[in-house]
């Protein structure tokens, strides 16, 4: 029987603003876009006693149970999931010579199936495994979860004669004491079943069967078959590829997890923290299963971070017995800087040192001004997990969708402007409105009580090109005679919890937009959550790369070239600008993040032309020899 260790219970639920919510809402079925990295675990030293990669159809039997369903596996290449909630095909190391999958998508239909569905697809000759008492049935496979469903790895044991006796499996059976079923998905956290959103694409799984040959005579030994069975009402697909019985390694601990966060974040992980923003007190540790047939001891945990400061952290056990996991957790006082953190946890036992299972990565950024829960450009390149969510995930919301990631401000502090990534296959022309709201309200759905709403704003063919658009957090706070300027201010907030959140519109997904979900490091309930139109909020982002930045950068009026005009501001976004002056003018534009969009050489009457660039707030800067003149330009 499994065993698990706890060294400390991480809390997942979130203290808002204005009361605690800690349960969890419902998980909507939607259409992926991924961008997902393969995870396979480098082999360590093992016998294969067999493997198969489906080339060839007839080394498997494809059957149903036919008072429950038709759905049928199907092996082959170019397999292909075609519901009306596809997940992404299979990309295996032997994807071009065929692989297995079950299309429930497909069968279940647009509503989705109410019957249960009950299919398998079994080895058409048995292995021998007299010789073998510890064995391990390995696979790559690409799933994601949406239901109820439940795959299963079944043992079945024959009688050397061709009889074979197998369970009678449906989503509601009790496997607790089927000594020859397993589930697909092992999951070390100590719950039963794959309780993940998605693998990566593929994932390797290992699924140790030994158990299931205790006492067994050398003739049933030699007639073992394995099955993949699927049992659900209605879920997505599962691919499987390149599917191996091997001899479980003696010595195998392999990491699980890694983790840095600040102690009573409840356990949130940003990717950029502002200085302003860090704490000095972390919780660090990380998670090991020992899937080797042997006992282990001296389990050790060696965390290192190298970046502007050094952090490290050791942690240790005496035993840790054969299929069970452990997790180390230690309080460290750190002295953070500006700059990105790379973190290696090293996970070793006496007999166990060298194998790169052993070992995860996890990095973070100390920043000046930019916040995020998600770690795009921070995280390891080979461990970057990235879905999205948006427009076209639900047929009901195409428009007013909300998608919301929580920022804890610290101290009082200035929100300049969000800015938000999205898909390659997002639409020019679907628009967005940005909030910022106190964390109450956002779970509430109280739009009306945002501390800052945007205008309705336009995505540009440059936005998307880019990957992202930037909305500023500007309000028009009056007008400067002595300019004849509007002037303006940035959001102001005290210490508390805050969403930034974005609502999408697509016309009717005429306009498509999606929004990068960051899925590599799993966050708690509630940090990121959408609201779904016309009903209520759930928390099934994981996060989003919704970003602030932070800092006051507005509200510029300076001019020391008195004898320059600039008009109309507001505009349509093309601006007139005249002087009276003898010289050439310089004229740099720049977006609220500080970047340079836009450079030209004026005279003394001349335009710009910043259409192109969509509606938002922009600052120009025009110098010559005489001095220079700032000013905020707003594109309508």
């Amino acid at each position: 029987m499994k065993k698990i260790y706890l060294f400390i219970l991480i809390g997942l639920g979130l203290s808002l603003n204005a009361q605690q919510n800690e349960f969890l809402k419902p998980i909507k079925k939607d259409v992926l876009e991924y961008q997902r990295t393969s995870k396979i675990s480098p082999s360590v030293n093992k016998t294969v006693i067999y493997s198969n990669t489906f080339a060839n159809p007839s080394d498997w039997v494809i059957a149903h149970d036919p008072t429950a369903c038709s759905l049928d596996w199907q092996v082959g290449t170019g397999l292909a999931c075609t519901g009306s909630y596809p997940i992404p095909t299979i990309v295996s190391t032997t994807a071009s010579d065929g692989y297995a999958m079950l299309d429930s998508d497909a069968y279940g239909g647009a509503t989705g199936g109410t019957e249960i569905e009950d299919s398998w697809l079994t080895m058409a000759s048995p292995v021998d495994l007299n010789g073998y008492p510890n064995v391990v049935v390995e696979f790559e496979t690409q799933y994601r979860r949406y239901n109820s469903e439940n795959p299963y790895i079944v043992v079945g044991i024959g009688d050397g004669s061709g009889n074979v006796v197998w369970p009678d499996l449906d989503p509601s059976t009790d496997i607790t004491n089927m000594s020859n079923v397993f589930y697909a998905f092992p999951d070390w956290s100590g719950q039963a079943g794959f309780t993940g959103n998605a693998t990566a694409n593929p994932e390797v799984m290992q699924v140790n069967i030994s158990s299931a040959l205790v006492g067994l005579t050398s003739t049933q030994l030699a007639d073992i078959y394995i099955r993949f069975n699927w049992t659900g009402t209605w879920g997505y697909a599962w691919f499987v590829d390149d599917f191996k019985i091997v001899e479980q390694a003696a010595n195998d601990i392999q990491a699980q997890s890694g983790w840095i966060f600040e102690t009573n974040s409840n356990g949130a992980e940003y990717g950029r923290t502002p200085i302003a923003h860090a704490g000095t007190d972390y919780d660090i540790g990380g998670s090991v299963v020992n899937f080797g047939a042997l006992d282990q001891t001296n389990v050790t945990l060696n965390v290192n971070f190298s970046g502007p400061s050094t952090i490290s952290s050791t942690s240790s056990i005496a035993l840790l017995e054969n299929d069970s996991s452990h997790t180390f957790n230690s309080s460290e006082n750190v002295n953070l800087q500006v700059g990105v953190y790379n973190g290696t946890y090293t996970f070793s036992s006496d007999a166990d040192t060298a194998d790169a299972n052993n070992v995860y990565e996890r990095n973070f950024e100390i920043t000046s001004d930019l916040y995020s829960l998600d770690g795009l450009n921070v995280h390891p390149t080979n461990s970057l997990d990235l879905s999205s969510l948006g427009s076209n995930s639900w047929s009901d919301a195409a428009d007013g969708l909300v998608c919301a990631t929580l920022y804890p401000m610290k101290q009082n502090e200035v929100i300049n402007s969000v800015r938000t990534y999205i898909t390659s296959t997002s639409m020019a022309n679907s628009e967005v409105v940005v909030y910022i709201l106190d964390s109450l309200d956002m779970v509430s759905g109280m739009f009306g009580n945002a501390l800052f709403t945007s205008d309705l704003y336009t995505v540009t063919a440059n936005d998307v090109s880019q990957g992202y658009f930037d909305i500023p957090v500007v309000t028009l706070t009056g007008w400067d005679p002595n300019t004849n300027q509007n002037t303006w201010a940035n959001l102001d907030v005290t210490p508390g919890n805050y969403y930034a959140a974005v609502e999408l519109y697509s016309a009717g997904n005429t306009y498509d937009i999606r929004i990068l979900d960051d899925e590599t490091v799993p966050q708690p309930a509630w940090q990121s959550v959408i609201w779904y139109p016309q009903d209520q909020a759930y928390t099934n982002g994981n996060a989003f790369a919704i970003q602030l930045i932070l800092g006051n950068n507005v509200n510029v009026t300076e001019s020391t070239l008195e004898e320059v005009s600039v008009y109309p501001n507001p505009s349509n976004g093309v601006f007139n600008v005249n002087t009276s002056l003898n010289e050439t003018l310089n004229a740099n534009v720049f977006d609220v993040a500080g970047k340079l969009i836009y450079t030209s050489t004026l005279s003394n009457s001349s335009t710009i032309d910043l259409s192109n660039f969509g509606k938002g707030t922009y600052i120009l800067e025009l110098s010559n020899s005489k001095g220079s003149h700032k000013e905020t330009l707003t594109v309508q």
